[in-house]
């Protein structure tokens, strides 16, 4: 038995047509079509979604375009009020939802104050329909853990009654921002969120005609979508701003600019000490602030960094496999703490402080990395002695890029070799001849250390350089005869 409330002469039914597409409509809102007399409709609604109507039902256009209203809302209200007393059943069609940004709430409100019944059907809003159109998820648990709908034209300033949008809330990762009638404005909604310091390649995305036969997508960095993107024109657009574009098919990332190359690398005393204060910082990390996420550009740069690592022969033997797939992290994880326990034992008395001390952080860190030595193909030029050795030597320098570099991000990397190398690399697919080195735990922390986790646990002590730098033969140092 259906509660569906009947749709009586007299009665206004607003309804919402959805992003576009006519069959993203709702069963309700194709039976209230099918019974109006007369249909209120506004600028986006598909033609073949118009044709749904009754051939006779009386069609009246009200549509809205930047600084061209064909008529205005008080002039809307008094036509949905004058036809439903004159006893017909009118439809007020909007794109989208009725009350996401469709003005539904205050025609339902006139409606009401004019004694005249009223019934909404909602409607696919704009931001899920061309969201999932574009393949955005608008939340997802690694990424994002809200989403915001927000009205671009306060992008210009103060809007009715004095409202402004909150840019420093708005900046802070974490979070999907979907502005309604933002694509005109998108210079401006790019330029006051990385003022309040959102980073400038945060994936972004326009979305023009969602849902339709003649969708774009344009994704790539915000301030590079902010320069790219064409000129606003009468296609409706949607514009999304937050990590989860990154996850469309069509998001291009933007790649941050290399220095130029020149004959001579100059570093003034600033940078210089810049350096230097992230080496002294770095250390091996065990634990992550656990639901974080890293930005794709930030990850890209990571990998960039590690990437310009020296290498002999140029034989860059480094791979990385990032593990995305949560079943594959936690199986790893399985792997580790398997060692962890034999390792355990293996100590004894000292089993238990072991366990303690061994925190390992890949369930919680935001980025697991697992860095492999490849297979060797034979191509190190020149070489006849140490082959393999200077190739796992190019692998750290690879691993110290990348951990100096996300020191400078302020983030933690953290160093996890305890593991069977044959169940890992089965585990990743590795080729014959690779051998997995290291899972690197990357991400945000919630305090770095003061100094090395084993010397602070009083497990090894730090050497000083004096007893490991020597002069001309082992063991002879430069202020001994």
């Amino acid at each position: 038995m259906s509660n569906e409330p009947s749709f009586a002469a007299g009665t206004v039914c607003i309804v919402g047509a959805g992003p576009g597409a006519a069959d993203l409509l709702t069963l309700r809102a194709l039976r209230r079509l099918q019974q109006a007399e007369v249909m209120v409709h506004d600028r986006l609604i598909a033609p073949e979604v118009l044709a749904l109507a009754p051939p006779q039902a009386l069609r009246v256009y009200v549509g809205k375009a930047s600084g061209d209203h064909a008529v205005p809302q008080a002039g809307i209200h008094a036509l949905l009020v004058e036809h439903a007393r004159a006893g017909r059943r009118v439809v007020r069609l909007k794109g989208g939802d009725p009350f996401v940004f469709g003005r539904g709430g205050e025609e339902a409100l006139a409606l009401q104050a004019a004694g005249i019944a009223c019934e909404v059907v909602p409607g696919v809003t704009a931001a899920g329909g061309c969201a999932a159109a574009a393949g955005i998820p608008l939340t997802h648990r690694d990424l994002v853990s809200s989403c915001v709908f927000l009205p671009g034209h306060l992008a210009e300033g103060e809007g009715a009654h004095g409202r402004t949008l909150d840019w420093a809330a708005l900046a802070r990762p974490g979070q999907t921002r979907v502005f309604y009638m933002g694509v005109q404005r998108l210079p401006q909604i790019a330029q006051r969120l990385i003022a309040h310091g959102l980073a400038p390649e945060t994936p972004a995305a326009i979305v023009r005609d969602g849902t339709r036969a003649t969708q774009s997508v344009l994704a790539t960095g915000l301030a590079a979508l902010a320069q790219a993107a064409p000129a606003y024109g009468p296609q409706p657009g949607l514009l999304i701003i937050g990590e989860t574009v990154s996850l469309s098919p069509d998001y291009r990332p933007t790649v941050a600019p290399q220095p130029e190359l020149r004959r001579t690398m100059h570093f003034d005393a600033n940078e210089r000490d810049a350096v230097y204060r992230v080496i002294a910082a770095r250390r091996d990390m065990r634990h992550f602030a656990g639901g974080t996420a890293l930005a794709p550009a930030v990850l890209e740069r990571l990998l960039c960094a590690a990437h310009q690592a020296p290498s002999v022969g140029l034989m860059q033997p480094w791979r990385f496999i990032r593990v995305a797939n949560p079943a594959l992290r936690e199986s790893l994880a399985a792997q580790v703490a398997a060692e962890r326990e034999r390792t355990a034992q293996a100590l004894g008395e000292r089993a238990e402080e072991f366990l303690r001390l061994k925190v390992e952080g890949l369930r919680e860190c935001a980025e697991l990395l697992a860095l492999v030595l490849a297979p060797d193909d034979g191509t190190v030029f020149g070489r006849r002695t140490l082959p393999r050795e200077m190739a796992l030597c190019s692998v750290g320098a690879a691993a110290q890029n990348l951990w100096l570099a996300a020191r400078a991000e302020n983030l933690g990397l953290g160093w996890v070799s305890m593991f069977e190398p044959a169940a890992v690399a089965a585990l990743l697919g590795l080729p014959e001849g690779a051998l997995p080195l290291g899972l690197l735990c990357l991400g945000p922390v919630d305090a770095f250390y003061d100094e090395p986790m084993l010397q602070a646990e009083h497990w090894r002590q730090g050497q000083p350089l004096g007893d490991m730098v020597f002069e001309d033969t082992w063991g002879r140092s430069a202020d001994k005869p």
